[in-house]
């Protein structure tokens, strides 16, 4: 059998009740659909933070330190989940400007080359300036990585597709490896 392929899920939803319903129901299903492993930051990051903890106290200073110290645990945690993944799967929705944590996590997994960025920009606003759908960086991170930026009328149907089509190519790929291995 061969190797599982993994993604790491670049996004912003986790920080939303919304968000997380559009990944749940809608997202995260269709790429195990596939047959793709998610890496999930909200969710190993999650791991670290304890909300309740948090709750409980009740002095800003305490707040600050646990939270400093759960924040340099972040990047150590992304980073480590990128090195896993065979591509990154970024949602580039919300706004003209994308989230600053999916610009920084294409950045680094564009210059670790793994993998291909597919990237999902569906918002129909424009980017940065009238040539670039997002930023002219962040495009050509994903372009370099041979990757895919789906946009503009049935992007989302696109995205899964392009993804799709990739992981096909992948898997039979490491099978072929795998029976000149044997």
């Amino acid at each position: 059998m061969a190797r599982e392929i993994k993604c790491y899920l670049a996004n912003q939803f986790g920080f939303s009740e919304t968000g997380m319903y559009i990944l749940d129901n809608l997202i995260k299903p269709r790429i195990r659909e596939i047959g793709i492993i998610i890496h999930d930051p909200f969710i190993e990051c999650a791991k670290e933070l304890d909300l309740n903890y948090l709750e409980k106290l009740d002095n800003y200073g305490g707040r600050k330190k646990y939270l400093e110290e759960f924040s340099k645990k972040v990047t150590p945690i992304n980073n480590g989940l990128m090195q896993d993944s065979d591509c990154l799967i970024a949602i580039l929705d919300g706004g003209h400007v994308i989230d600053d944590g999916v610009a920084s996590e294409i950045g680094y997994y564009a210059g670790i080359r793994r993998g291909p960025i597919f990237a999902l920009r569906s918002d129909f606003r424009l980017g940065e300036n009238m040539a670039v759908l997002i930023n002219p960086q962040v495009e050509g991170y994903i372009a370099l990585s041979q990757g895919y930026l789906a946009s503009g009328k049935n992007s989302l149907g696109m995205w899964f597709e392009k993804i799709n089509d990739w992981h096909k190519i992948l898997s039979s790929k490491l099978l072929k490896s795998q029976k000149i291995e044997e």
